[in-house]
């Protein structure tokens, strides 16, 4: 899985922290550097993300999106969502340069098909890092329209693109607040005609709605969208639910793939299961 000279903790990266401050509200961008990161290659995709081996020791590690790879200065740029509780956000708030962390190899899903008039990007606060990173990569003549849940009005975020590009601002909506309204507002928004491209990264459970509206709904192909669940709500509750029920769903999983299922009518069995579950 790893790239890169094996690092004693599994991390095959070290970074230190040169700069950290605030983005927005609830957002801090750190930026990383550091002989460690010479042999550092970026997947090339713009919503890749890496585990962080968060300092004393590395052992608490935490999966990030790469906001900015530059490989002529040898930086890293790591944007964090910070807010009350976790490990990782207590050390982002508190992060202060010469702090070594640890990096694992990055790798990403975002993949437009080559005739797409048009994306959809779909996110939470923890997802807007590589949201902005996409738009800062589209060419221009491009057309692209976010719609994201962020915490608070001061969470919103400019973004320089040569697309043209519009954006949905959801103020006080999921993020652990309140259920996501991510689901909603995709299947609310009036499409442009021709082919496009949707792309989704947030709450798991949501993931499942957008997926299931796309594949299910709208019958579209598994080229035409990537939909990734980033985390959990309630995270602690769903692990114990999940324990108790993990054997018949890997059993449902095991069936799927025994019969010569493909991956995605694999996934439709499992997300089946789960949601029967109530997970």
């Amino acid at each position: 899985m790893f790239e890169g000279v094996a690092h004693p903790d599994g991390l095959p990266y070290s970074a230190t922290v040169s700069s950290a401050r605030h983005l927005t509200a609830h957002m801090r961008r750190v930026t990383f550097e550091g002989p460690g990161l010479a042999a550092f290659t970026s997947s090339g995709r713009p919503d890749e993300r890496l585990l962080v081996g968060l300092p004393p020791d590395g052992s608490d590690r935490r999966s990030y999106t790469v906001r900015r790879w530059d490989p002529q200065r040898g930086e890293l740029t790591v944007d964090f969502v910070v807010h009350a509780g976790g490990n990782a956000a207590r050390w982002a708030e508190q992060a202060t340069p010469g702090e070594t962390v640890t990096l694992s190899a990055a790798s990403g899903w975002y993949t437009p098909p080559a005739d797409s008039e048009w994306q959809l990007l779909l996110s939470d606060m923890t997802a807007l890092p590589a949201v902005g990173r996409i738009l800062e990569e589209l060419p221009a003549g491009s057309r692209a329209h976010v719609i994201a849940e962020i915490i608070e009005p001061a969470d919103e975020q400019r973004f320089v693109s040569s697309a043209d590009v519009t954006v949905t601002w959801l103020h006080g909506h999921g993020n652990g607040l309140t259920p996501s309204m991510l689901h909603a507002a995709a299947t609310g928004w009036s499409r442009p005609t021709g082919p496009g491209y949707v792309w989704f990264a947030g709450e798991a459970r949501t993931s499942r709605e957008v997926r299931r509206w796309l594949r299910h709904e709208l019958g579209w192909s598994p080229e035409r969208y990537d939909v990734m669940g980033y985390w959990r709500a309630h995270q602690e509750e769903w692990t114990r639910r999940y324990e108790q029920v993990q054997t018949e769903i890997e059993a449902v999983a095991d069936r799927a793939l025994a019969a010569g299922d493909d991956l995605d009518t694999v996934r439709d069995a499992v997300d089946a299961a789960m949601e029967r579950a109530g997970l």
